[in-house]
């Protein structure tokens, strides 16, 4: 099966940036701990400004999701937990309020030996082992100081179908 990393786009020059967050509870690693430990929705402010993007996915402070890719990603993995972040512009000029959703990605340690890491522990050449993967739809690599999520073509494909603005999928290697 053919796997696809899941990314913020590059070319999407202003995200939205999120304001009224606690950093340490909306860490960019978000262990299982601190995700249960998040309220079930929270309430949060951006700018309203006309030059931000509000993107389908964002990777600051954590990584989110908007309301239209959880869907996507809750009808592949049933199991997924989402906390919900609603936003309100601080700015009276903006009539959008967009929903963001913090995802607990199931976790598949399919990593392969081949796969090049840094000294630091990131990948510089990320290779997944195909049957440790265990046909999951969508994951997240543990033990990584990045935050890398995988999908499967299908849901890739699901993806690019429903035009979704500012995901990147870049084509994973599996052995």
């Amino acid at each position: 099966m053919e796997y696809y990393e899941l990314s913020q786009s590059e070319k999407v020059e202003n995200p939205i940036e999120l304001m009224g967050l606690d950093g340490e509870a909306y860490c960019y690693a978000m262990p299982q701990k601190s995700f249960e430990a998040l309220d079930k929705i929270r309430v949060a402010y951006f700018s309203g400004n006309e030059a931000e993007e509000i993107c389908d996915i964002l990777i600051c402070p954590t990584v989110l999701v908007s309301d239209r890719l959880k869907k996507l990603l809750a009808m592949y993995e049933k199991e997924m937990e989402f906390k919900g972040i609603q936003l309100f512009p601080t700015s009276d000029e903006s009539r959008q309020y967009p929903m963001y959703w913090v995802p607990r990605f199931p976790e598949a340690d399919c990593i392969h030996e081949s796969s090049v890491r840094y000294d630091n522990g990131m990948i510089s050449s990320l290779v997944l082992d195909g049957s440790r993967i265990g046909g999951r739809n969508i994951f997240r690599l543990p033990g990584l100081p990045e935050y890398r999520i995988g999908v499967s073509l299908p849901v890739a494909e699901s993806i690019l179908r429903r035009r979704l603005y500012g995901v990147a999928l870049r084509k994973m290697e599996v052995v």
